[in-house]
């Protein structure tokens, strides 16, 4: 669909209300942003009541799943100790990009693989939102290879394209599933008929013969690890050493913003007495008779 104009998010907004909006941030989300309206109107195909409808709905699972405005490692722990998702960077498009080494995966918890999945995707969102003119996309790598009966997991499956659908919409660009084996194939004709008709069309399955042309065509070298591409230099790096990095950087620009208000603060407490004091002091009996009210007016001004 084409872009949606003011009006069309303005209903949305207007329809969802400022619950949503406080939901949304209690989530550890931005509210009910341009770019977060327009992802859910195009996600719905432009039908404002729809796109309404499922922010709605987000918004409350959001503030529900996670209270603390986001997922933490301890919550997550055993699937961060798989060492199987890594955040290397951007694509050639700027887009975040996740790899996932699906034979690392054990079958526990599907809550818990549940919220690792979101604790990825916010994290290479966040990733994004440093990238200036990202377009608000994300791209991910299944590396299926060696994968075996005992690492396929439907519910976890099912999960990330749920949520790819109902919690971050429009987010995804494109998913290799890469040297997919037979036995996968059992399970992702299983999940297929869940999967939107658009999202069907932004996953590739890719083949040793072909994956190298494919993968250097969407992604420079240098973020290409040499295990998954020959001709990568890029490094493994895990989506908490990712997220971390990421944190500490928002926390050192929120101090570095504390600081620069502060100063700023400061520097107009210095701020000179206006010229006008002349004329004030020239009025004093008048000011005098104004009692605090004058005082006040001045501290404004001041």
């Amino acid at each position: 669909m084409s872009d949606p104009n003011d009006a069309q998010l303005e209903e949305v907004r207007q329809l969802c209300g400022p619950l949503v909006d406080d939901q949304l941030k209690k989530g550890g989300e931005g509210g009910l942003t341009k770019a977060t309206l327009r992802r859910w109107l195009v996600a719905r195909k432009g039908d404002v009541k729809e796109a309404a409808k499922g922010l709605q709905a987000h918004a409350a699972w959001r503030a529900k799943f996670v209270p603390k405005g986001r997922v933490f490692p301890e919550e997550i722990q055993e699937e961060l100790d798989q060492n199987k998702a890594f955040l290397p960077g951007f694509d050639k498009s700027g887009r975040p990009f996740c790899i996932v080494i699906v034979s690392r995966h054990q079958v526990k918890d599907a809550e818990m693989s549940k919220r690792h999945i979101v604790y990825a995707l916010d994290c290479a969102s966040l990733l994004g939102s440093t990238k200036p003119g990202w377009d608000g996309k994300l791209s991910g790598i299944f590396d299926l290879r060696g994968l075996k009966a005992s690492n396929c997991d439907l519910a976890t499956l099912r999960n990330v394209f749920d949520l790819l659908q109902n919690h971050y919409p429009e987010r995804l660009h494109t998913l290799w599933l890469y040297n997919a084996p037979v036995v996968f194939y059992g399970i992702y004709k299983m999940v297929y008929p869940f999967i939107d008709p658009v999202t069907r069309e932004k996953v590739r399955f890719v083949y040793e013969k072909d994956a190298q042309a494919e993968f250097l065509s969407a992604f420079d070298p240098q973020v290409l690890p040499p295990e998954l591409c020959s001709r990568g230099t890029g490094r493994w790096i895990t989506i908490k050493e990712q997220y971390d990095r990421l944190l500490m950087q928002h926390q050192q620009h929120q101090l570095h913003r504390q600081r620069h208000q502060q100063a700023e603060l400061d520097v107009a407490s210095l701020s000179p007495v206006p010229a006008q004091q002349g004329q004030q002091q020239q009025q004093e009996p008048q000011q005098e008779a104004a009692g605090e009210a004058g005082r006040g007016q001045i501290a404004v001004m001041a």
